[in-house]
């Protein structure tokens, strides 16, 4: 299992949809002139859609790729204000930096709308249910994994 770093990101009222999505597009492309900035701001109205909704308080916008997973999950209403579960840290590595790829939920009545609009913008950028989660095959590298068996009879002979 790889290594899953979650961050919590303050929103409304703290802070607007827009506002937020701009604070995660910080988080996850610290370089406001790489490419990922440019992939990740196409897909603001995707993304400011989900977070409006509230969809990303329980369903995390997940990110991954060469490093570690990033769930990165909205705090909202009198929890956004006190701060108290926010955590918008720096990441130790930028999670847009290799390959990679992304997931937002969204409430059913508009995933629909938000994968033709994501399809049309980015080829990393994704949107699923709210209800779905990324699965580990979503993040696994297109190189197979070689299974290993143990033969305990053999293992156990001294």
């Amino acid at each position: 299992m790889s290594t899953v770093m979650v961050r919590r990101v303050a929103s409304t009222p703290e802070r607007t949809a827009s506002g937020t999505w701009q604070m995660i597009m910080e988080l996850l492309a610290p370089d406001p002139m790489s490419d990922a900035r440019t992939e990740l701001a196409k897909a603001s109205g995707v993304a400011c859609s989900s977070i409006s909704s509230e969809a990303t308080e329980d369903a995390a916008i997940v990110v991954w790729g060469g490093g570690p997973r990033v769930r990165v999950y909205c705090v909202f209403g009198d929890d956004a204000i006190s701060g108290d579960t926010v955590n918008e840290d720096a990441l130790p590595k930028s999670p847009t930096e290799d390959d990679w790829k992304m997931s937002i939920p969204c409430p059913p009545e508009d995933l629909q709308w938000s994968q033709a609009k994501l399809t049309s913008v980015s080829s990393r950028i994704s949107a699923r249910s709210l209800e779905d989660d990324v699965t580990d095959e979503d993040s696994k590298s297109t190189t197979p994994a070689r299974a290993m068996a143990i033969n305990a009879e053999e293992f156990l002979k001294s």
